[in-house]
């Protein structure tokens, strides 16, 4: 199985999110903006995308845009995480969404739900 890519353009929140991932034996891999993105899963395709919803250089609603018109990526579930307000998510095809702020059971819940397989221990 590929990595978890986290993809947000808050360096601290992908940290945190990475070593605790880490810490559960996930393998991951980080973009800091969509574009970013797509080039690391050119690289190594994901088993999951944990996708901020606002971002610049290419934000969470245009990346899933490109990952659905990409046949090797629109089946790579994506879990959309924002504090923007339901009506701006709520029409993005996304296999769940975490509203920020969330805590760091909340995603591992969502973790464990999406990438079964993942875990390299």
């Amino acid at each position: 199985m590929g990595p978890i890519l986290i993809v947000d353009d808050e360096f601290g929140i992908v940290e945190a999110m990475r070593d605790l991932l880490s810490d559960e034996g996930y393998r991951t891999a980080i973009a800091l903006n969509g574009k970013e993105a797509l080039e690391r899963m050119a690289e190594e395709r994901p088993c999951l995308v944990l996708l901020d919803y606002m971002m610049p250089v290419m934000n969470g609603p245009a990346l899933l845009e490109a990952m659905e018109r990409n046949p090797l990526l629109r089946d790579i579930p994506v879990v959309m995480m924002s504090a923007s307000p339901p009506d701006y998510w709520r029409n993005l095809r996304c296999a769940a969404f975490l509203p920020k702020p969330f805590s760091l059971d909340e995603l591992l819940m969502v973790v464990k739900r999406f990438a079964q397989g993942a875990i390299l221990q």
